[in-house]
């Protein structure tokens, strides 16, 4: 009885081990098919990518482009400013200086006038009394 529980047991292990087989080839076949779903999925993302990452590509050179030329105005600015600063400031210096030339021999000339005129009047005003 021995030998028929021995050849009982080895059938049962084999056809075991024949489940087990076709149960991994299963499994392996949904691995392979979630593999090829995965490279399909993978294939649209980079052929759906590649025009958008393009387009980043373009806008970055823009925005970059546009950076620089603001660069640039903003340095024109800033010199027109210090230009215009640096004239108001010539202007006013000019100022000053006529101002210190022209207003001393003025008020000499009013006050000589209105002496004059201060005189004519007191000189008239005694013709007349």
């Amino acid at each position: 009885m021995e030998p028929v529980a021995l050849l009982v047991a080895q059938i049962l292990a084999l056809l075991c081990v024949s489940a087990a087989c076709i149960f991994l080839i299963v499994v392996l076949l949904r691995i392979k098919e979630v593999l090829n779903l995965f490279e399909r999925e993978m294939k649209e993302v980079t052929s759906r990518a590649l025009p958008v990452l393009e387009n980043m590509e373009f806008i970055t050179n823009r925005v970059r482009n546009i950076t620089e030329t603001i660069d640039d105005q903003v340095s024109v600015v800033q010199e027109s400013i210090s230009s215009m600063k640096e004239m108001t400031e010539n202007i006013v210096e000019l100022e000053r200086r006529v101002q210190d030339r022209v207003e001393g021999p003025i008020l000499d000339t009013i006050g000589f006038v209105a002496a004059i005129i201060k005189g004519c009047r007191t000189f008239l005003s005694r013709v007349r009394a």
